[in-house]
């Protein structure tokens, strides 16, 4: 059984292009990603792209912004309608 997130093949985080440091994106796809249901439905970029279609870049995994929170900026950047 695959414990990985469904969104890793497009999650940027995971993918490497959001973070500097690939040592701390390697962390959070060990606490979120790859650590099976119970972390990754926590995952905020998760919640995120499955409510909006998309997260933006600064949502990680374990952010504080509430959901709509994170659709309220979004809509002020342009990114929902």
């Amino acid at each position: 059984m695959d414990d990985n997130c469904p969104k890793v093949a497009k999650c940027r985080l995971f993918n490497n292009q959001i973070l500097k440091r690939a040592e701390s994106a390697e962390t959070y796809r060990t606490l979120y990603c790859k650590a099976g249901q119970s972390k990754w439905t926590s995952c905020k970029r998760y919640m995120a792209s499955e409510k909006f279609g998309s997260c933006p870049d600064y949502i990680l995994p374990n952010s504080t912004f509430s959901l709509d929170e994170i659709q309220a900026r979004m809509k002020k950047e342009g990114l929902l309608t």
